[in-house]
């Protein structure tokens, strides 16, 4: 018996197969496409009108789909996994208590390499048009 702590980084373990494992889901690249978002706050439950709220959780391998919005600027706070964000040209390791800024045009997505969960809140904010230079 080895009674030394011990401490385990959950990025170093690798996921246990099965039948009933996520991984046993994961056979084309379309697969990894898998995350949960909960819609927290909806733009006609605020005032200004101008606000969502959500939580995504993106499964250990997965990613989101991607998308992109022209006419609002997103952030995410990490909250809990490790992974990287996707905006436009620009990749970013992110991690907890990570907060990354999205302006408006890019096309972007959240990835999870790691067997644990990447977990976050995001807001995105409706901009008003630029005025014409």
């Amino acid at each position: 018996m080895n009674e030394k702590v011990q401490v385990v980084h959950l990025n170093e373990v690798q996921p246990e197969g099965g039948a009933h494992a996520l991984v046993a889901l994961l056979r084309t690249p379309e697969d990894r496409v898998r995350r949960d978002t909960l819609l927290l706050l909806r733009p006609e439950q605020t005032r200004g009108g101008a606000i969502t709220l959500g939580y995504t959780v993106v499964y250990p391998g997965c990613s989101t789909r991607g998308h992109a919005h022209s006419d609002r600027e997103e952030i995410y706070v990490i909250v809990r996994g490790r992974g990287t964000v996707i905006v436009g040209d620009d990749t970013v390791e992110v991690g907890p208590d990570d907060a990354v800024y999205i302006p408006p045009g890019p096309w972007h997505t959240t990835r999870n390499p790691s067997p644990a969960p990447l977990e976050y809140y995001w807001m995105t904010v409706a901009c008003p048009p630029r005025p014409p230079r």
